[in-house]
């Protein structure tokens, strides 16, 4: 008789293998990895972590805030699945999912500034002032670093802001701070801001690199949007004129801004949409993505939300109002606050997080507005691909298990 052999898994060819495992969810191949050592080792190799977020589909990341007192747990992030085809889409969210890093991370009281390719920007803003510590965050591997001490104290009446962008040439991710100076003109009873751009790159130095200065003011509310290689801000003048300020993020490491002067500027600008008026205090406009263009969502009037698309990038005359959502009655709570557009759906609806405490999808042909009761609070919502790429493989910083 013919001995008969039997094969399993371990057997396939590694190409095959890879292929399979890259088509799992990053946390059922998170725990695939302690199965055995020749699947640690596929795992870990850099190139798979590339193909299984060139597979991850974009869902959305909730986090919720520490200043929220009807809330059981101040550092929490959870998870929604966005099933999304060109007929409908679903948000599902999954419970079983949330992680409460509390226990484990070293501040409680953080701000997220962004997610890009599954990792999270941080800061822990200190109570009154101080300096800010900032972390990046892959809370699928659940690692994170701190990054070295920052430059310019968080007092009143200076500011702060942070973005987090990649350089796709360079393959570098980079955490920019922007540091911003009160200035009085006392000739014109006006105060302006000069602020330092301050960047931080993953792997690289261990330092933080001053770029140079700019004379605007970029807030301290919004972190920049991030969009095909560059960092966008929408900022003001020193007379309250907006435009949008952006860094590119691989010609800054090109040496063509590095400035020692003060009054050379580091930034490149653009003018904003249609509708501003810079009488409106506050002024109600958000800067996002629509697609794969930037938008600003205006919510300066109380009949309608206009949201206006810059259909071709930096030309002022291409910015088209793309949305125009009436406030009926029952909804007059859209008021009054800055909307965010958070994603465009395959199907034409659109999902919108207004200020900190709703998020709710517009349907721009039925006409449709739907708030989502899920969640309420103050929290930070942002589209999110969760990976394996880990932080070790940065090689500069020192990387922590949570």
């Amino acid at each position: 008789m013919r001995e008969e052999t039997t094969t399993s898994m371990m057997d396939l060819p590694l190409l095959i293998m890879e292929n399979i495992l890259s088509r799992l969810s990053p946390k059922t191949i998170f725990i695939c990895r302690t199965v055995c050592k020749s699947w640690l080792n596929l795992i870990s190799l850099p190139e798979f972590c590339k193909l299984q977020l060139s597979r991850s589909p974009a869902n959305l990341i909730i986090c919720l805030s520490h200043i929220s007192m009807r809330l059981p747990s101040p550092s929490v992030f959870k998870f929604v699945n966005l099933e999304d085809t060109p007929y409908h889409h679903i948000l599902t969210y999954e419970p079983n999912l949330d992680l409460d890093i509390k226990p484990h991370f070293p501040d409680a009281d953080f701000t997220p500034v962004g997610s890009i390719h599954g990792l999270i920007c941080l800061f822990h803003m200190p109570r009154y002032s101080g300096l800010d510590t900032v972390y990046v965050f892959n809370p699928t591997t659940r690692e994170y670093i701190t990054l070295p001490e920052v430059k310019g104290l968080r007092e009143y009446p200076n500011l702060v802001t942070y973005g987090f962008g990649f350089d796709p040439q360079r393959m570098e991710y980079k955490v920019v701070r922007i540091y911003q100076v009160e200035t009085r003109d006392p000739e014109r009873g006006t105060c302006y801001y000069t602020s330092e751009v301050q960047v931080y790159t993953l792997g690289q130095t261990g330092s933080w690199r001053s770029i140079g200065y700019v004379k605007r003011c970029f807030g301290c509310h919004s972190s920049g949007v991030y969009l095909k290689g560059k960092l966008h801000w929408l900022v003001g003048d020193g007379d309250g004129n907006e435009s949008i300020c952006f860094i590119d993020m691989h010609e800054e490491e090109s040496g063509q801004w590095i400035s020692d002067r003060q009054d050379a500027e580091v930034c490149h600008t653009f003018s904003t949409a249609p509708g501003f008026n810079k009488e409106n205090c506050p002024n109600l406009r958000s800067l996002g993505v629509f697609g794969d263009h930037l938008c600003v969502c205006d919510n300066n009037a109380e009949s309608q939300v206009n949201v206006w698309m810059m259909k071709e990038y930096g030309v002022t005359s291409s910015w088209s109002k793309e949305v125009v959502i009436n406030i009926t009655p029952e909804y007059n709570w859209i008021c009054y606050q800055m909307i965010q557009v958070l994603k465009v759906f395959q199907d034409g609806e659109i999902l919108f997080q207004w200020w900190e405490d709703y998020l709710f999808t517009y349907h721009p042909e039925k006409k449709i507005l739907t708030k989502i009761e899920n969640f309420s609070g103050n929290f930070w919502a942002s589209t999110h691909i969760s990976s394996l790429l880990s932080l070790k493989n940065f090689g500069k910083e020192i990387v922590h298990n949570l």
